[in-house]
């Protein structure tokens, strides 16, 4: 992740709060884009329960991982750019905010495929 400096006008605290902000509102992107595959990790890990301390349960936690990583690698490069825009703009831009609006009518399409 890239290193965000201290405006000349801000204390330190005030730079971890503006830091705190924009990882939490980038968070909200992320999560609110995600929820089915949240999901789909949780209805997984669930099953997966039954195995706890064997080793079943370290290969489906891993199996678990690694399909919500791969299946949220564009909504977490978005959260990324979010997070960059808030750090060094304040704001999330027109550019990105329609990003963010594309993947949300990307997975919906895939969601209605699916069905």
């Amino acid at each position: 992740m890239t290193t965000y400096f201290r405006r000349d006008d801000e204390s330190p605290s005030e730079y971890a709060e503006r830091e705190e902000r924009a990882m939490i509102q980038a968070g909200r992107w992320f999560d609110g884009s995600t929820k089915p595959q949240a999901a789909r990790y949780a209805e997984r890990m669930a099953v997966a329960a039954a195995y706890r301390g064997a080793p079943r349960w370290d290969r489906e936690r891993e199996a678990a991982k690694k399909e919500f990583a791969e299946t949220t690698k564009a909504a977490a490069e978005l959260s990324d750019l979010t997070f960059a825009e808030l750090m060094t703009a304040g704001e999330v831009s027109e550019a990105l905010s329609y990003r963010w609006d594309e993947l949300a009518v990307a997975d919906a399409m895939k969601q209605a495929e699916a069905a």
